[in-house]
């Protein structure tokens, strides 16, 4: 199957992957950046998959995500320049987190997390504030509680 190259961030925090989609400037690095280190801080596995690229596959009822060769190991740091990272060279997506503009997002939603089909999987989709990071957190924190109870608070 062809991949799909799609303007995102991807990481995994735990054993879960996160698909982090918006527009240039709309804090998607800090944010990836922001959990990552967050992770780490409390003993959990945290790793890049793709910064600013991703390349997406739906194969076996998963989504896969990879980076483009070019990118690998590589993440912008705004205001730094583009700096070496440590990253994971594949990830299966569990959660695709979409920043938006503020007043796109409902503030008592029926549904936590939406879903939406991605290359035929689905999969849960989270609305978040562009470029805020603390609530940023705070949603996903609170969807990977709501989607995965089992699963340890990774950040």
């Amino acid at each position: 199957m062809t991949a799909n190259n799609i303007h995102a961030n991807c990481l995994v925090v735990g054993t879960k992957g996160l698909l982090i989609r918006g527009k240039s400037g709309s804090g998607k690095s800090l944010l990836s950046d922001t959990i990552l280190e967050a992770a780490r801080s409390r003993g959990h596995f945290a790793a890049l998959v793709a910064d600013d690229r991703v390349l997406l596959n739906g194969e076996s009822g998963q989504l896969l995500a990879e980076p483009p060769k070019v990118l690998e190991g590589l993440m912008e740091v705004r205001g730094t320049g583009i700096v070496q990272a440590g990253f994971l060279p594949n990830a299966q997506v569990h959660l695709i987190v979409d920043l938006c503009q503020r007043e796109a997002l409902e503030r008592l939603p029926e549904e936590p997390c939406n879903k939406e089909t991605v290359l035929g999987v689905v999969c849960p989709l989270l609305r978040c504030p562009e470029d805020d990071t603390f609530s940023s957190v705070r949603l996903i924190r609170w969807a990977f509680r709501h989607l995965y109870s089992n699963s340890p608070d990774y950040f």
